[in-house]
């Protein structure tokens, strides 16, 4: 029951993560990360000008630090809406600009005076959110439409044709958003004066877990918390006392928010300590310095902590201790406030700690909640590691959606060139970007048996692309990728997702041997080292299938390419022997472990020939040292001829047809090599 609990809450959080919103929200966020340090740097400083040089002239800083943290929202809207016009594939300079002019004209963050304009950052600061949604995915409805294109296929660019065909979905978007404001901003402000209207004479408790939860969960969907929350509620649930000498702004910054929003020292103490999390511990003492002062927007946006299910928890959990431990502490008398006025948000802790108390009491309670808190986050990020997708993961998941966007790119520089035989190229490739534009690539993986006792003995990654309609096609596109030199985006992208889908093989103990295909013209121009660099650490599982076209068209340095993969424990095999330029006097000079034997020189119903032909080839290779694949087999008959030619790994729809990687990692679970000698050795070890 506890396991079946569990998947289903792995497929949940599955969906969030890699929900287009939520990928988005994560990229925007991540590309913030400098704004959101130098802005807090400056505030740092303002602050320290402000409490220890008074009388020093720092004026332009004071302002330069309120027009930082003024334009926050409208840099929020703007990453935002880049990354999420660029995954559901609207253009990524006219989509933000609708959103950016939406979101000014009716939020009132922009106010005219006269000829005057200012600027009131607290107005729209919860629409930097919902305007790029609404915005994005109604005009990226609204551009699928043939209904609303002024321009078809025609003589002009596909850069230029794009452009003009947004021209009627703007206006709609614009028109519906300005109607359909004034509803949405009443139903706001009705909220808002609810939540202003709560109980100010609430007991310290009531308040304590009323602005802990609020701003907590508004950091967690990636809005500003602590900010909004002062926003959204009146002052008498902002700023109160806890104890007779203890105000709510230092209970918060001494004794909660160990390390910033969240209690990040606990975090990034549980994340030191898990062992294999690289990705979390990365981010921990990338996170370290700056949590000294209480800035936690790294851990929170690159972790992410933001829409991770995994975290909500402990997210939510570790203030709400915290507060209720250090409350018990000083109402019982423990521990004694000594200082009553305001300590600055940034001062570091252990330092706040002891100038609140006076007393190393203090900053044994800090040191006591640390820990507390590394204890509630650690199974819970430790699952996350297990389970979620984070780092690389999470880049290759966008990728699959963006290679269209990628060859797009490519596409228009490849119009101008001659005018009239490029226009047929130009359309053709223009085919292949709406095709990726509107599905997803993914890699399927084809088993690879042993004929002789059926058990899986490795897998071919195959590139799929899944269509709008759920249906998956097979990479048709290849060709008119290939003639527009645009390949190594494919490449990178296979490359990217093998590392992910090894790794994933990983956590199940297993340790598969996997093939897959590279462009010769990539791997001869570096390719390789992205291969390397992504495959060192899987010696012996990833073997690279190479066309003979690749040694043909540089012979030595295809050699020395290969020299190098091996030094690095991977494996080379050469594809399709048999097909095109195949020549047996190449077989005495190749550096590589296996030839794969193409279908076509399976004998066609059972002809004598080649069946002679079939059997005395595979007998040559083996003699040179080579192993053997045989692909395509598809009939019993063919399957006969393979043992007959003392073949051991043969891949084809005889046996399966190439599948998701969820479903080969059980298949190899269950009938892969390594699975069955260990049945074999528990059935054996039983008898005795």
């Amino acid at each position: 029951m506890t396991r079946t609990l569990l998947n289903k809450f792995n497929q949940y959080a599955f969906k969030i993560s890699s929900n287009t919103v939520i990928l988005s929200l994560r990229e925007g966020y991540i590309a913030l990360i400098p704004f959101f340090i130098v802005a807090s740097v400056i505030t740092l400083i303002n602050q320290w000008l402000n409490i220890s040089m008074k009388g020093v002239e720092h004026q332009f800083l004071e302002d330069f630090n309120t027009l930082v943290w003024g334009i926050f929202p409208v840099l929020t809207l703007m990453s935002f809406s880049y990354y999420l016009s660029k995954n559901l594939k609207v253009h990524t300079i006219a989509s933000p600009i609708l959103v950016f002019t939406c979101f000014t004209a009716t939020t009132g963050y922009i106010t005219i005076s006269g000829s005057d304009l200012a600027i009131n950052h607290r107005m729209g600061a919860l629409y930097s959110l919902l305007m790029p949604v609404v915005c994005c995915y109604s005009l990226s409805y609204l551009e699928r439409l043939k209904v609303f294109r002024l321009v078809g296929v025609s003589s002009i660019s596909l850069f230029l044709r794009k452009h003009l065909n947004l021209i009627l979905p703007y206006l709609i978007v614009t028109s519906v958003v300005l109607l359909l404001f004034p509803y949405i901003d009443l139903a706001a402000e009705t909220i808002v004066e609810g939540l202003r209207s709560l109980n100010p004479h609430w007991n310290v408790f009531e308040k304590l877990s009323m602005q802990l939860l609020i701003s907590h969960l508004l950091w967690f969907i990636g809005v500003h918390g602590d900010n909004t929350y002062h926003i959204l509620v009146s002052s008498e649930l902002t700023s109160y006392y806890v104890l007779p000498d203890l105000i709510s702004y230092n209970f918060f910054t001494g004794f909660v928010i160990l390390g910033g929003t969240g209690c990040i020292w606990g975090l990034i103490v549980a994340a030191l300590f898990l062992k294999k999390g690289q990705h979390e511990k990365r981010i921990a003492i990338i996170s370290s310095p700056l949590a000294m002062f209480n800035i936690s927007e790294v851990m929170i946006y690159a972790l992410p902590i933001v829409f991770n299910p995994y975290i909500l928890l402990p997210f939510l959990l570790c203030p709400l201790v915290n507060a209720s431990i250090a409350y018990f502490a000083f109402y019982s008398g423990f521990i004694s406030i000594q200082y009553i006025e305001e300590i600055p948000w940034f001062t570091p802790i252990f330092i706040n700690g002891w100038l609140l108390t006076e007393s190393v009491k203090g900053v044994f309670l800090q040191v006591a909640l640390v820990l507390i808190n590394a204890l509630i986050y650690f199974p819970f990020l430790k699952a996350n590691r297990d389970n979620n997708l984070s780092g690389k993961a999470l880049d290759v998941l966008m990728k699959r959606y963006t290679a269209g966007r990628m060859i797009e790119e490519g596409a228009e520089g490849s119009f101008s060139a001659t005018q009239r035989k490029e226009q047929i190229n130009a359309h053709s490739l223009k085919e292949v970007t709406e095709a990726l534009n509107q599905g997803a690539l993914t890699l399927f993986y084809q088993p690879k048996i042993n004929p002789y006792n059926k058990q899986v003995v490795g897998f071919e990654a195959l590139l799929r692309l899944t269509n709008k309609d759920g249906t998956v096609s097979g990479p048709w596109f290849l060709e008119t990728l290939e003639q527009h030199n645009l390949l190594h985006i494919i490449d990178n992208y296979v490359i990217d997702q093998l590392e992910i889908d090894l790794e994933q093989f990983s956590k199940h103990g297993l340790k598969p041997k996997i093939s897959f295909n590279i462009s010769p013209q990539n791997l001869l121009t570096g390719g390789y080292r992205r291969i390397i660099k992504a495959f060192a650490k899987f010696p012996g599982q990833v073997e690279v299938e190479l066309l003979e076209s690749s040694y043909i068209e540089d012979f030595n340095k295809t050699v020395t390419i290969v020299d190098a993969l091996k030094k690095n424990k991977i494996d080379c095999a050469m594809d399709d022997f048999g097909t095109g330029y195949s020549c047996l006097s190449v077989l005495s000079k190749l550096n590589i472990e296996t030839i794969k034997l193409d279908r076509s020189l399976l004998p066609d119903q059972l002809n004598s020939k080649s069946i002679s032909l079939y059997t005395n080839l595979s007998e040559m290779i083996s003699k040179l040292g080579f192993k053997l694949v045989a692909e395509g087999v598809e009939t019993t008959d063919e399957e006969q001829v393979v043992k007959q030619s003392h073949i051991e790994c043969v891949q084809g729809f005889l046996y399966f047809k190439a599948m998701p990687v969820e479903e080969a990692i059980y298949l190899f679970m269950t009938k892969g090599a390594t699975q069955q000698a260990e049945d074999a050795t528990k059935t054996k070890e039983t008898e005795e």
